[in-house]
């Protein structure tokens, strides 16, 4: 007696499933490509996209005044008066440095003089 057993061969139940998905995806890939090139769908993503950025506009505008409101119920500055206080601190700075300017001028003047 031998311990041999005969050779089955090889089979792989997933194969046709394999096969199948490939054929099927080459297929969708394909009338996926025609659609996405054609003008009419290009047009109808321009109207959506164009829809999209006014919703989007919109809800920003009425984002941005809900914030404001709320801000200054929390009596906290707006974006806006932190910025304009900002551009103020910076023309004092610089009003400032021209003094001190001047006033070192003055003093080399005085030096001068003495």
């Amino acid at each position: 007696m031998s311990d041999e057993k005969p050779e089955k061969p090889d089979i792989d139940p997933f194969a046709q499933m394999i096969q199948f998905y490939d054929s099927i995806s080459k297929s969708w890939a394909s009338a996926m490509s025609d659609a996405v090139a054609s003008k009419s769908f290009a047009e109808s993503m321009s109207e959506q996209m164009e829809g999209n950025l006014e919703a989007m506009s919109f809800m920003r505008k009425q984002f941005g005044e809900f914030m404001e409101q709320y801000l200054q119920q929390m009596n906290l500055p707006t974006r806006k008066e932190v910025i304009t206080m900002s551009e103020r601190l910076t023309k004092l700075e610089m009003a400032m440095d021209d003094l001190d300017a001047k006033l070192d001028e003055i003093l080399d003047i005085l030096k001068t003089i003495e």
